[in-house]
């Protein structure tokens, strides 16, 4: 897809400085970064090859930082988004970050992803389930399956060689659709052998 990146860029700015403001009490992000240009990068860098644009809710576990989550915010600010965390101080700093930016249809809650799918708010009411680096991909998959819709499918942004998380993955007793979408970036990128995992379930 293509977008308009002067569009954006002033969102963009506006969430690292109220990021690095939070970053000064709450880590959220590594004392020593600059920039938020490189967490922006390694959260929308699938954009290339998948489709969000038809997205109508999205579920982001483990946001931390709100990466993935606040960056393809900004991008489709039409879309749902619940931003899942399991730590209080990150959340209650992404709380503010959401209110202070003004970011609508956009909710911030602190606690473990597969107790939040079973809800009723929750279950069963997401387009897309995403995970930046959280956890091997037969948690994501535990964890965020119960969240999506009779169409519904978990997004996991990987790096490195994943052929022992599939494995894991392919031993659990569900009905699943895998595919591994590959990426190459130009050096100057800073993006380095990253994976999208995309993960349909089988009723």
């Amino acid at each position: 897809m293509n977008l308009d990146s002067a569009k954006f860029i002033n969102e963009f700015i506006r969430f690292e400085t109220l990021l690095f403001e939070w970053n000064k009490k709450v880590n959220l992000i590594s004392r020593k970064s600059g920039s938020i240009e490189e967490h922006i990068l390694n959260s929308v860098f699938f954009l290339a090859k998948y489709k969000f644009e038809n997205k109508k809710s999205a579920a982001d576990i483990g946001t931390g930082g709100g990466f993935p989550g606040i960056p393809l915010k900004i991008l489709f600010p039409g879309t749902d988004f619940l931003l899942i965390d399991s730590i209080r101080k990150k959340t209650a700093a992404l709380e503010d970050i959401v209110k202070e930016a003004g970011y609508k249809k956009c909710t911030v809650i602190c606690g473990r992803a597969e107790e939040i799918s079973s809800e009723t708010g929750f279950k069963n009411k997401f387009d897309v389930v995403i995970s930046k680096a959280v956890a091997p991909l037969d948690k994501l998959f535990l964890w965020g399956k119960d969240f999506l819709n009779s169409k519904g499918e978990l997004l996991c942004i990987k790096g490195g060689n994943i052929d022992d998380e599939l494995a894991s993955l392919y031993k659990l007793k569900y009905k699943f659709d895998v595919k591994v979408i590959n990426f190459v970036f130009d050096i100057p990128y800073g993006i380095e052998d990253k994976k999208a995992v995309v993960i349909n379930k089988i009723s």
